[in-house]
């Protein structure tokens, strides 16, 4: 989205916050029921997804929210390449090497970041604060190279400090200019401490109860894009922060289906719902805030709706029978040698056991070698060549005690996860 930078002197004025936080879910009618069977669907979707598939399904999501929350930013990598220089999921990814293209960095900023949030054991109230913000900004950009700090403005020309200098996003500190993001001027520089505490004691999750949550998580992720804190990131932050407000809106199920990708199967929805929720107060029955109660329901509902849509469509891909079926058709395929390769790859035939080997995994999870092969009622020697181009693949991984683990190798993510990208 364009924006432009403007320098601006500081402040030390405090500001009285007349804005609408959230709607109460009564205003938004019929999208009540919308809203319980959002809950419903999650549940059942977060039961019939097995334990031994979980990890291997929510490492292929985070690859899915990289992928699309930084394709709304214009970052036009493909997945493809972000699958293909990663090591297994069960090793974390490495440093940045300054050979990799500045858009593949940016991804790989990103999945760690997504890495991090995984490991790290946060509270409900804690994601709502300033210092758990500006955490998810400071992990994204700081590991990238000084270069990718550059501000541009809307034309694309590097935007000047007072000095003269390039502008630079400082990791984790609040913009200290004012912006002009598209037709939408945020609040100036010196009130964002102000709006960001009214963002903290506004969308406390301990505060917010029932399907309220859905409403909170939906107002808060216009509510901080309005404010657009940092010079630079904001709409990654904000998908990022979203996703960790609806894990603990009690979303069990939440990392087998993302509202990300919906956001960025079509952007022009999102940014015209973003857009109508920026809208100032339309008269006296339009709420009591400065700005439009309607706008704001326009994009709660528009995140009902995406939400529907993309829990419905996980929930589709992952039904076990489906699956199942997609499963025994890739391996039948590759026994056979009906499955084309890509350009860079190759692809030799796969004899069937593969199927059963892979299968068995994702039904029972992590086994030893001596255990698959009683179950298969083979010999370890016999299926010694299958499991080692199993896990050249990557179709299967070892841990360190010897136990092996169906994986997600790039060429089935294809196969078991149509239309997935």
């Amino acid at each position: 989205m364009d924006k432009r930078i403007i320098l601006q002197p500081p402040s030390l004025r405090e500001k009285m916050i007349s804005i609408t936080p959230y709607l109460d879910g009564l205003k938004l009618g019929d999208y009540q029921d919308k809203l319980v069977h959002l809950y419903q669907t999650d549940s059942h979707l977060n039961q019939s997804v097995p334990a031994s598939i979980r990890e291997s399904v929510e490492w292929l999501l985070r690859q899915v929210n990289c992928y699309y929350s930084n394709r709304i930013e214009g970052n036009p990598t493909h997945p493809k390449e972000l699958l293909k220089i990663q090591a297994p999921q069960t090793q974390p990814i490495n440093n940045l090497p300054a050979t990799r293209s500045k858009a593949l960095q940016e991804l790989l900023a990103h999945l760690e970041v997504q890495l991090r949030l995984k490991k790290r054991q946060t509270s409900a109230d804690e994601i709502t604060t300033q210092d758990f913000i500006k955490e998810l900004h400071r992990s994204f950009y700081q590991g990238l190279p000084e270069d990718q700090l550059v501000v541009r403005n809307q034309d694309g020309e590097i935007a000047l400090d007072e000095q003269g200098s390039p502008l630079l996003v400082v990791p984790g500190e609040y913009r200290k200019h004012l912006v002009i993001v598209g037709g939408h001027e945020p609040p100036p520089a010196r009130e964002l401490t102000s709006y960001m505490d009214w963002l903290q004691r506004s969308f406390t999750l301990s505060k917010i109860h029932g399907t309220n949550r859905v409403i909170a998580a939906a107002s808060l992720h216009h509510r901080l894009a309005w404010i657009h804190p940092f010079l630079d990131g904001n709409g990654r932050v904000i998908r990022l922060l979203t996703d960790c407000y609806m894990r603990h809106s009690g979303f069990g199920g939440y990392g087998l289906w993302s509202i990300t990708r919906g956001f960025a199967r079509d952007t022009k929805a999102y940014y015209n719902a973003l857009a109508q929720a920026d809208k100032v107060r339309q008269g006296m029955t339009d709420g009591r805030g400065t700005l439009s109660d309607g706008g704001l329901a326009y994009f709660i509902k528009y995140f009902i709706d995406t939400a529907l849509d993309q829990i419905s469509y996980f929930s589709e891909l992952l039904e076990p029978r489906k699956l199942n079926l997609r499963i025994d058709i890739y391996f039948e395929m590759r026994a056979k040698g009906a499955l084309p390769a890509a350009p860079d790859e190759e692809l030799p035939l796969l004899k069937l056991a593969a199927r059963d080997i892979y299968k068995y995994l994702l039904d029972r999870g992590p086994q030893t070698k001596s255990d698959i092969c009683a179950y298969l009622g083979k010999s370890e020697q016999s299926l010694r060549a299958t499991f080692k181009q199993m896990e050249s693949e990557r179709l299967i991984n070892i841990s360190k005690d010897k136990y092996y683990k169906a994986s997600l190798s790039t060429h089935v993510i294809e196969y078991l996860f149509p239309q997935l990208w």
